[in-house]
């Protein structure tokens, strides 16, 4: 892998001179303006393969889709392994990651690796440090089921951590709603309380309507309750915000 001109260990080496020179001026950004550099400027193929892009520490390319790449759904590749759409990224099942498999074509043969791409943003990712090189004459074939099962298990493992920070988001942001349901209940309940012992206070209340103000105290402070044992309830298991 290290003669053909996607290779990682070629990119990366670029990379890592390009910045130790740059790190006598910039020491703190010399290593992300390589990288930038890189991609944009360096790499061969880019104006065929590259958008707006860049890659993790890995080596791996993030990018926007997979619509410049000869990428191929998984269940193409054998619709009997992978019959599905793809995973849920999220609990309400409006996103899917889908898995792919990606074909580079080289000098010395087709370069294989798997991808994802989610559905509903601008988010892909072709995980050429998972790549297999076929060499001309090889079994293309076996590569490319090799490269859709690694494909389909990123695929449903990013899924599953889609759908759990997913599930701590709404756990905070219901959180965060009681909370604030509290704070105006408190004021409603100060407000009736002081009105109570205003009028008090110069005789004015009569029983039945203090009756009916303490009531509606006991149904504030009987909210904030039933608000905080839900806020900690979400706190020790944040999926009940989505089950």
């Amino acid at each position: 892998m290290d003669k053909i001109n996607f290779t990682l260990r070629m990119r990366l080496e670029a990379v890592k001179k390009r910045a130790i020179e740059w790190a006598k001026h910039n020491p703190k950004g010399a290593h992300k303006s390589a990288l930038d550099h890189q991609v944009k400027y360096k790499r061969r193929g880019y104006i065929r393969y590259d958008a707006a892009n860049h890659y993790d520490h890995a080596g791996n390319l993030c990018t926007e889709n997979l619509y410049q790449f000869d990428a191929v759904p998984i269940q193409d590749i054998s619709r009997r392994a992978f019959d599905y759409s793809g995973y849920y990224a999220d609990n309400f099942q409006m996103e899917l990651i889908k898995p792919y498999i990606v074909k580079i074509k080289t000098s010395r043969g087709l370069f294989i690796a798997p991808a994802i791409d989610y559905s509903d943003c601008d988010i892909a990712t072709i995980y050429l440090s998972r790549g297999e090189l076929v060499e001309k004459g090889g079994d293309c074939d076996e590569a490319a089921l090799d490269a859709a099962r690694i494909a389909d298990s990123i695929a449903e493992r990013e899924a599953e951590k889609g759908r759990e920070d997913d599930a701590k988001f709404q756990a905070e942001s219901q959180s965060d709603d009681l909370k604030a349901e509290n704070l105006e209940a408190r004021k409603a309940a100060h407000g009736l309380i002081t009105a109570i012992r205003d009028q008090r206070a110069i005789g004015e209340i009569v029983a039945p309507i203090c009756a009916a103000l303490m009531s509606e105290i006991r149904g504030l402070r009987a909210e904030i309750r039933r608000n905080n044992s839900r806020i900690a309830a979400l706190k020790d298991d944040f999926w009940l915000a989505v089950n």
